[in-house]
């Protein structure tokens, strides 16, 4: 009596680990650069083969696409929770000092922020992640402008920038921020920057 066979499941069994890859790939941008670290080496950093990278995103343009949105869902998440929570004005600037203090030393991600340093390489960028950018900016900006809006309704701050001015204020200087972060700057150093970044909306 022969021994039926059982059938061969068609395609190639799925092992990529999608959320790996991602983090690795991010922590490389991030670490080194969007443009310094090329599709071979984070290959080779994860343990993934080039087709099966570009089989779970297309190419390059559709990983970025995916890194940036992971870092928008785990780490710019938390800093718009802060803006959005409807505490005071100088609440929320304690509240921002303090995230960007506890991830200086305690986050074992690279310092600075990548949505900047992908932003500032736009033009380096392909379509999927060149747009993911310019909506996380938007979002971004929307966020600060809210904010602002909210603090002049409640009499919390005083400014004669309009609204989208100033929204365009708060995020140079979280720049400027993130900036001293990578160059290693103490976290004293840092929260008394933004302090004094921010008093300009003082009553």
């Amino acid at each position: 009596m022969k021994t039926q066979k059982k059938p061969t499941p068609r395609g190639r069994p799925k092992t990529l680990n999608r959320d790996h890859l991602i983090e690795i790939a991010k922590e490389s941008y991030w670490a080194e650069g969007p443009t310094h670290v090329s599709i071979n080496e984070i290959c080779k950093r994860s343990g993934v083969s080039k087709p099966g990278l570009y089989r779970e995103f297309g190419n390059e343009d559709g990983l970025r696409q995916a890194v940036l949105k992971s870092y928008r869902d785990e780490t710019l998440e938390p800093l718009y929770a802060i803006f959005q929570s409807g505490g005071r004005f100088s609440e929320n600037v304690d509240a921002l000092i303090d995230l960007l203090r506890s991830s200086q030393l305690n986050s074992p991600t690279p310092k600075g922020c990548l949505l900047q340093d992908m932003s500032a390489t736009r033009g380096q960028m392909g379509e999927l992640t060149a747009d993911t950018i310019d909506m996380l900016r938007a979002e971004t900006l929307d966020i600060y402008e809210d904010w602002i809006a909210r603090a002049k309704e409640n009499g919390e701050i005083s400014t004669d920038l309009s609204n989208p001015a100033a929204a365009i204020y708060v995020d140079l200087q979280l720049a400027s921020a993130m900036v001293l972060i990578k160059r290693q700057a103490s976290p004293e150093a840092v929260g008394e920057f933004l302090r004094t970044a921010f008093s300009v909306f003082s009553n």
